[in-house]
């Protein structure tokens, strides 16, 4: 009987072929070395179980497909340019909701307060990049996307709390902005690779 080690080492080299992927490409994916993706693929070790669930996610095939010795066909499905634009549509509806609750409220405070709360539209601005930071952590996973999220959401806070006391002039508040920003830039400059 074939290790199961062996047995996943060849559902994985299977899968990645299939979906034509390099090692290089599927060890970026994952925040490993390609060496890393190469032992297990000889069998020399075996991802952690976390890496593996990833892995699955990435192939669309479930964590048993990966035990079994001659598994059928998988349900391949890398993702496509279809997918990523269902992403970017659903990002795109969920910050059209966010100005809408902004409108909403901003009409409703006016009509009944007799007041004009626009910083309602301010405030907006950091819900929808927290939004767009949101779904790059669950499906794009861009380390440039989460250092521009961070930072723009940095400022655009900072600008919305001095706009909202406006009359107390904390202009001083920007530069609490200043070692954020540095703060932000250090930590996406980490490496993540894993061997």
């Amino acid at each position: 009987m074939e290790n199961i080690k062996e047995i996943i080492a060849k559902n994985l080299t299977e899968l990645r072929k299939a979906n034509k992927l390099t090692q290089g490409a599927l060890a970026e994916k994952l925040n490993y070395s390609d060496k890393a993706v190469s032992r297990w693929e000889h069998a020399e070790t075996l991802p952690d179980i976390e890496t593996l669930c990833r892995i699955c996610d990435i192939y669309g095939v479930s964590f048993e497909y990966l035990l079994k010795k001659d598994p059928s066909a998988p349900p391949v499905r890398m993702p496509t340019k279809s997918n990523r634009a269902r992403h970017v549509i659903i990002c795109l509806i969920t910050i059209c909701t966010v100005w809408l609750a902004a409108t909403l409220l901003f009409t409703m405070v006016q009509a009944l307060y007799d007041v004009n709360p626009w910083q309602l539209f301010v405030w907006a601005i950091p819900a929808s990049i927290t939004t767009v930071a949101i779904y790059n952590r669950m499906w794009w996973k861009n380390k440039v996307c989460l250092a521009l999220t961070a930072s723009f959401n940095t400022w655009t806070i900072i600008l919305a709390i001095y706009l909202q006391l406006i009359s107390y002039n904390m202009w001083m508040l920007f530069i609490i902005g200043v070692p954020i920003q540095a703060l932000i830039l250090l930590a996406v400059t980490i490496p993540e690779k894993r061997t």
